[in-house]
């Protein structure tokens, strides 16, 4: 496990918003801009799928969108809660941030982005 290097997040996009359940889970639960959603990705770290299966909560709604990852055109997605993945053809990286609260509760990111 190790933390993201900044320089390999380039041209991060967020293109939608998806949900399983809206009445649980709505666009104000993963509302990141795409500056935010690097952010996401560069405060993150990068863990086996079985981590997050057996240490995260399954939000039913997330982001996604395209970005620039080690040179490779790359999707990507963002849970409410705070885990995410990016896929570049077959390979598939499966991230969480522990300190990313800033970027999922309105209260913390109306100060943090003033």
């Amino acid at each position: 496990m190790h933390s993201a290097d900044n320089s390999h997040f380039k041209d991060v996009y967020v293109a939608d918003f998806n949900s399983d359940d809206i009445k649980s889970c709505r666009p104000s639960d993963v509302d990141l801009s795409h500056y935010q959603a690097k952010q996401f990705f560069i405060r993150s770290r990068e863990v086996e799928h079985k981590v997050i299966h057996d240490h995260y909560d399954f939000a039913p709604c997330y982001i996604e969108g395209t970005m620039k990852y080690k040179a490779r055109i790359c999707e990507w997605q963002i849970r409410a809660g705070a885990t995410g993945f990016i896929k570049c053809g077959e390979d598939k990286l499966f991230f969480v941030c522990d300190q990313c609260e800033d970027l999922f509760d309105p209260y913390l990111k109306e100060r943090a982005y003033l």
